[in-house]
């Protein structure tokens, strides 16, 4: 039984050809979980608490003075785990995206969507928080049913009123904490505290994400992984008939009845379609909808307990077993394939960072002509531009290398004092006397990290007429 938005109770059941959380007439057919308790929902619940808490936390902890995670957005850098990293190496994020997606598709292979019904943000939220708070305040299923079908009384827009309360709450706090892995928490406290004028940016996107996460948790819920999500999209080609999926042994439950002496050991009573977060008859087979949460295996364990029955009728299992086939290996080609390009991905970002500079320099030649004539002597002018990428200050040094003779260098600034992530530039005079150049020529100058004692070497073209 579901609720449409006439008010009316919705007798359809969930099919093959139709989403089951849109009516007939376009309008929204509005879900309500019935709760469910089994060896899964406590794994899952354990899995929800740590999760949230690893969000909670990383803004707060710190190594060398900053925060874990810190993306400094109008400065183009980022700190991550005690390492710095610039624009410049935006570059790395190709490999690392690479190899976690390649990550997520072996998982996918071996073990369905267990990432989506166990660990996916907007499940992790939704079910671990906002889905508790509602049952917390309107009740068991049938209440909340019978209640939303039921005439507008006090006790109703109380507890309606207060649940949209803490659930505007809920939101408003995981949107600061998000901002909190851009703004330092301390900057942040300091922030909330003070006239949302002073920091119209700040409170702007506040503001937005927390609009948007109480759209997502208090209206839209699953639709986010029906409608948006394009991973369930790519479930159908990530898995085969080895892949360990929630499923349900028709061959063990057919022909359905409702008595216990007769038919197979399913007895239509339900219960795994009113358990389901999106919706979906699991005894129909996988399906898009499915987002692996395991609820279904909880109820109808329960179910099986109480007739008398083995568990296991909805289990974790392969296609090729819910068939009568023998169970093939676990590991297969494609989990290899997955495996080495994921890893190919993380090995080539490790090696990156890893072997990645403490500071960039590169030289520049002046605007205009390559060259100039001052009293009988060819002028080149460059610019030394360098960055201390590192998260401590810095001086760098600026010699040239290997200069021929009678090259003279005029430098204002031979040597550059840069704080953590700080950059400058010194302009650099090269004269040779026209008389001694005869055609374009090498020179290499080199910078040289007195922190770390690494040196960069910059080639640059001697131009003349």
């Amino acid at each position: 039984m579901t609720e449409n938005r006439t008010g009316r109770r919705d007798k359809r059941r969930p099919d093959l050809d139709t989403v089951y959380t849109i009516n007939a007439d376009g309008s929204r057919n509005f879900l309500h979980p019935a709760d469910v308790r089994g060896r899964w929902q406590v794994l899952k619940n354990l899995i929800f608490s740590i999760l949230i808490l690893i969000y909670v936390a990383l803004p707060l902890l710190r190594i060398g003075g900053r925060s874990v995670i810190h993306f400094d957005l109008p400065g183009r850098n980022a700190y991550l785990f005690g390492l710095t990293f610039t624009n410049q190496d935006f570059y790395l994020m190709f490999f690392v995206v690479t190899g976690i997606g390649f990550g997520l598709f072996v998982v996918t292979a071996l073990w369905g969507r267990i990432w989506c019904g166990f660990a996916c943000p907007q499940t992790v939220f939704l079910e671990g928080l906002f889905r508790k708070i509602e049952r917390w305040l309107e009740g068991p299923r049938i209440a909340r049913i019978r209640r939303n079908l039921g005439p507008n009384t006090a006790d109703k827009i109380a507890r309606k009123l207060f649940k949209h309360v803490l659930f505007l709450s809920g939101s408003y706090a995981i949107a600061h904490i998000f901002l909190a892995y851009f703004i330092p928490m301390d900057e942040l406290l300091d922030v909330i505290r003070q006239s949302p004028k002073e920091h119209m940016s700040a409170f702007g996107w506040s503001m937005f994400w927390t609009a948007v996460l109480y759209f997502n948790f208090a209206w839209f819920r699953e639709q986010t992984c029906i409608v948006i999500c394009p991973y369930g999209r790519l479930q159908s080609s990530l898995i085969d008939e080895d892949t360990i999926i929630i499923g349900y042994d028709e061959l063990r439950g057919e022909p359905r009845h409702k008595g216990v002496e007769e038919g197979g050991d399913c007895i239509d009573c339900y219960r795994c379609v009113e358990v389901c977060p999106t919706g979906i008859d699991i005894r129909a087979g996988l399906q898009l909808e499915c987002i692996g949460c395991s609820n279904c295996i909880d109820a109808c364990d329960e179910i099986m307990n109480r007739i008398g029955k083995p568990k296991g009728l909805v289990r974790y299992d392969s296609q090729r077993s819910f068939e009568g086939q023998p169970r093939q290996r676990l590991l297969r080609p494609r989990v290899f394939i997955y495996l080495f390009l994921g890893l190919v991905g993380l090995v080539v970002a490790l090696l990156a960072i890893s072997s990645r500079e403490s500071f960039h320099a590169n030289a520049l030649r002046s605007r205009g002509m390559p060259y100039s004539l001052e009293n009988g002597r060819v002028r080149n002018l460059y610019t030394i531009h360098v960055q201390n990428k590192s998260d401590r200050a810095s001086t760098y040094m600026i010699d040239l290398d290997n200069a021929p003779e009678g090259l003279e260098m005029i430098m204002p600034q031979p040597s550059m004092n840069l704080e953590s992530l700080g950059d400058g530039q010194s302009p650099v005079f090269l004269y040779l006397d026209r008389s001694s150049y005869v055609e374009p020529f090498p020179l290499y100058l080199s910078v040289t990290d007195s922190l770390t004692g690494r040196s960069k070497v910059l080639e640059i073209m001697f131009r003349g007429p």
